[in-house]
């Protein structure tokens, strides 16, 4: 790799005198050593040189492989320990051996999978391509090249089977290549049903460990440190496997099952109870991994909330009241105790007699 030294204006367009100028101040300074690629920027890194609006001259340093920017030193070796670049080449290389994103690599910047649930009985899923920005459905993928090349849009012909008017059907939305993530991350929106509406819970997709994160911030953690948090987890059923099929295909199992839940989860709300967590434990403690393995339905906090514990200590409070209590217990008689005479040494030795 080789030292790329780019030397770039203001961000808005310069004309040709103040570029003329800008590049001889540049060539000035590089005379006078002011400019020059510092010695510690590794080998292949970009060095962009920019004048601001008050004339002076700044420095910004590129990575390569990422495209991440930094204006100082520190920054730059942070991100280097970090070895996010690392990350960066072992996503590229899994997406290779993803079929889910390499079959969708023709898919314009923007664009996202949405998968709606269709058929007589609601027994099959469907797969719409979506440009949000401007409320554009689409059912294939001629359809997609045709919009992006003559701004015309195709009709989503479903014979009727599934609804596109309608969001109660609407089972995800899958994003490639998320902003702020490697390529080859998907991020995956999940659609359910509550008694309050609809809810919509995040997923991101690590292509090379295939860890799923429920929030950007613990994805970038997890590049930044290698640490995987508490709340991540394995999904049993991975988005490569799920949605990994053309116009229409017959509903997963894991979808109908994770339906069926929200529906029980949201009758039995009312009622708190401890959550799946002790079975989860017990799968570690067995695997003895350091991952926490929630089922992918299980979108809820994984720490009992003030109102359970509250609950839980009223229980243990009246199971201990029912020991104190028990047949066995002697009951003490409330109130103070009736006074007795004491017995003096007259009555003791007519008691011998």
């Amino acid at each position: 790799a080789r030292l790329i030294f780019a030397v770039l204006g203001m961000e808005d367009r310069i004309s040709d005198v103040e570029e003329v100028k800008l590049l001889e101040d540049v060539k000035d300074k590089m005379e006078d050593g002011v400019v020059e690629p510092p010695d510690w920027l590794p080998d292949g890194w970009i060095m962009e040189v920019r004048r601001g609006d008050d004339g002076a001259l700044y420095r910004y340093y590129i990575s390569p492989v990422s495209g991440a920017k930094f204006r100082m030193k520190s920054e730059v070796l942070n991100y280097l320990f970090s070895e996010i670049d690392e990350h960066f080449i072992e996503a590229k290389e899994s997406v290779a051996r993803s079929m889910l994103v390499r079959s969708h690599e023709w898919l314009p910047k923007g664009w996202l999978i949405e998968i709606r649930a269709g058929g007589q009985n609601m027994d099959k899923m469907y797969k719409f391509y979506v440009y949000s920005a401007l409320g554009v459905r689409v059912f294939c993928k001629e359809d997609v090249l045709l919009y992006v090349k003559e701004m015309k849009i195709a009709n989503c012909d479903t014979n009727g089977q599934c609804d596109t008017n309608s969001r109660d059907n609407i089972l995800a939305e899958v994003e490639f290549n998320p902003f702020g993530l490697p390529h080859g991350w998907v991020k995956e929106i999940v659609y359910r049903k509550t008694s309050e509406g609809i809810r919509k819970d995040p997923y991101y997709t690590d292509p090379v460990n295939q860890y799923v994160f429920r929030t950007l911030t613990s994805a970038v953690r997890y590049l930044e440190t290698g640490k995987v948090t508490k709340r991540a987890f394995f999904a049993r059923t991975s988005v490569h496997e799920l949605y990994n099929f053309e116009k229409s295909a017959d509903l997963h199992e894991c979808l109908r099952k994770r339906l069926t839940k929200n529906v029980m989860t949201d009758t039995t709300h009312a009622t708190p109870s401890r959550p799946r967590r002790s079975k989860s434990v017990e799968k570690i403690n067995l695997n003895e991994k350091k991952l926490w393995l929630y089922e992918d339905s299980n979108t809820s906090t994984d720490l009992d909330s003030p109102d359970e514990n509250q609950e839980i200590r009223k229980r243990s409070l009246k199971a201990k009241g029912k020991e104190a209590y028990s047949s066995k217990t002697i009951r003490r008689p409330r109130g103070r105790p009736s006074k007795v005479a004491k017995e003096t040494d007259g009555d003791i030795s007519a008691e011998k007699e």
